[in-house]
């Protein structure tokens, strides 16, 4: 099998290029995206955020990422749209202090049902600094 050789290269505007040479031929080399080597599926995300312009700023970075965000202000709303079901929700990120229902109340309606618990929830707690 060929030698496979992993870089970071300035000159490439995606970052990681991948290089490798075959037995057939070789001394020659084909460079390869490691993007190529991802499945292509696309990953829906609940996002629970009481700011508006904080919850604005985070769907715009994970649907740059190619994640599909259905964005919510605040607990009640992310476990009614859990419960629409249509959305088919793969990861929950959520605030901890929301309005209605926090995200620890929320992450335990998630962990006791039978159909949601297999989703991954991660919880943040968002603190300001204001001088």
């Amino acid at each position: 099998m060929g030698e496979v050789v992993v870089s970071s290269s300035s000159e490439e505007e995606e970052g990681m290029v991948v290089e490798f040479e075959t037995e057939k031929d070789i001394g020659s080399s084909e460079v390869v995206r490691w993007e190529e080597f991802l499945p292509r599926m696309v990953l829906s995300v609940l996002l629970v955020e009481a700011d508006d312009s904080t919850r604005q700023i985070i769907a715009a970075l994970l649907r740059k990422c190619s994640y599909r965000v259905a964005a919510v202000p605040d607990g009640l709303m992310a476990w009614e749209t859990l419960k629409d079901g249509h959305h088919n929700i793969d990861l929950i990120l959520t605030e901890v202090e929301l309005p209605s229902i926090s995200g620890y109340a929320l992450l335990t309606l998630v962990m006791e049902h039978d159909v949601y618990k297999n989703i991954p929830v991660i919880s943040f707690l968002c603190i300001m600094n204001i001088q």
